[in-house]
């Protein structure tokens, strides 16, 4: 083993245990939920009037000892970290900004240590780091588009229940309570969260905007419109509940008639993207050095190996990228 490679190897695990520490010590000395930090969305006025509670739950709390959020913000910026922490609520990633982008560091550290280990290739191993670093933004679409999919799926009946409770002379919080307590979550969960801010003092409609933020839905967007409109100009809250209910049936329906039409073109773009990859992956392994050209730097033939892998991904990526935006239909 080389001198650079036992360097660069020692200095990536100080760091990760370095970093493991500081996760420790931040995990014991700052609480789970951080009750104002859960109460963050709430107005201005809400805030106030609940800090003389707030002092005295924070009072026998040790502070933490490093503020992440501070720190990757004066790296990233503020837009990224307030960004991030929108995604990661709505990803339902229980997870503060700070200790997710300490998570990842440390990640990319140890992949880059191992391949740097294994290969003794600094460009290898720089390449999977540069990979790891990014592997969360699929990690956390995927999740957050499952979430809402989730939620979505359940909205209608939800909203069934709330009409029959309207009907049975309820008000609509009193319909929200008892259908958020016999519905699973995401949407319980959801409701309940809006029970407490509008027990909290938080407006009807503030709270509702809180949830959109937290599930990006164009469904929610409807259902909070009919309610505001409902609120302004009076009417039958019940049949408008039944009718955007009705709707919102229709609507996932025509989706997934659209589904199944694009589904054809979905899996021929992921077949035709990941047939290079597979491709590459066969040719590596019956005769390394012959693809090793592709991301090894040599005096013969400089930066043209990276470059036209570099090159190929990009437009594999492009590739996949345009299939799959010609096949995703809005309703």
């Amino acid at each position: 083993m080389s001198l650079l490679t036992t360097v660069l190897l020692a200095f990536c695990f100080v760091g990760a245990g370095v970093m493991a520490a500081l996760a420790h010590i931040q995990k014991q000395s700052a609480p789970a939920l951080d009750l104002k930090e859960k109460l963050k969305n709430l107005t201005q006025e809400a805030q106030q009037g609940l800090m003389g509670e707030l002092g005295e739950i924070d009072k026998p709390r040790a502070k933490p000892s490093f503020d992440y959020r501070k720190f990757f913000g004066t790296i990233t910026g503020q837009v990224y970290i307030e960004k991030l922490d929108r995604t990661l609520a709505q990803s339902d990633v229980p997870m503060k900004v700070g200790e997710f982008l300490m998570l990842r560091v440390l990640l990319v550290v140890v992949a880059f240590g191992i391949v740097q280990f294994l290969t003794a290739n600094f460009a290898m191993a720089l390449g999977v780091a540069a990979v790891v670093s990014i592997l969360h933004i699929p990690f956390l679409a995927l999740k957050r588009s499952m979430r809402i999919n989730k939620f979505v799926l359940q909205l209608s009946e939800f909203l069934v229940l709330i009409t029959n409770s309207l009907r049975a002379g309820q008000t609509f919080l009193q319909g929200v309570d008892i259908a958020s307590r016999e519905s699973p979550n995401p949407i319980g969960m959801e409701f309940r969260q809006l029970l407490k801010e509008t027990n909290l003092g938080v407006p009807v409609e503030q709270a509702f905007d809180n949830m959109l933020q937290r599930i990006p839905s164009e469904d929610l967007k409807i259902v909070m419109s009919a309610f505001s409109i409902q609120r302004q100009v009076g009417g039958n809250l019940a049949d408008i509940m039944e009718q955007v209910a009705a709707m919102i049936r229709q609507r996932i329906q025509i989706q997934g008639q659209i589904k199944v039409l694009t589904t054809q073109g979905k899996l021929s773009g992921a077949i035709v993207g990941l047939l290079p990859v597979g491709l590459g992956t066969v040719i590596t392994m019956m005769n390394y050095k012959y693809m090793a050209r592709l991301w090894t730097i040599t005096p013969e033939t400089g930066m043209a190996g990276p470059l036209m892998l570099g090159i190929g991904i990009f437009m594999e990526l492009l590739g996949c990228f345009v299939i799959y935006k010609i096949c995703d239909i809005e309703v």
